[in-house]
């Protein structure tokens, strides 16, 4: 079993409406051949089970809360969410969240995508750091 990690960053500030997929920035750090940015997801090839580790700051635009989940090809990533409460429009929040996946390879190479969507609320994204590593 190859060890593989990725570390992106985007502390570009972006606009993104609820419902929209987070812009996950730059490859900071990378290491193996099973992980990879790929427009605004990160890849996963190989057979194996990846640890998930994600940091966001947010501004809304309004109060009320503000969810931000992991989809792994389209699909929820159960439990890898976080969700916080603005009490006023511009306030800063910090969202954490972690999540364990399992990609299956029984007779061939697979290949996923991992993505991280804003809900609850249009937002400002000012920070999202996201490290995946294979265990």
């Amino acid at each position: 079993m190859a060890q593989s990690a990725i570390y992106v960053v985007n502390n570009s500030i972006q606009d993104v409406a609820a419902g929209g997929i987070i812009n996950l920035g730059t490859i900071i750090r990378r290491f193996g051949r099973n992980l990879n940015l790929s427009g605004n997801g990160i890849q996963v090839a190989g057979e194996g089970y990846y640890d998930i580790n994600v940091s966001v700051t947010v501004s809304p635009s309004t109060e009320g809360e503000v969810t931000i989940t992991a989809y792994k090809d389209g699909v929820a990533i159960p439990g890898a969410m976080a969700t916080e409460t603005a009490a006023a429009a511009g306030d800063y929040i910090s969202l954490s969240l972690v999540g364990l996946i399992r990609e299956a390879c029984y007779c061939c190479e697979s290949l996923s995508s991992l993505t991280f969507v804003l809900s609850g609320l249009n937002a400002s994204v000012t920070n999202i750091a996201v490290v995946v590593k294979k265990l």
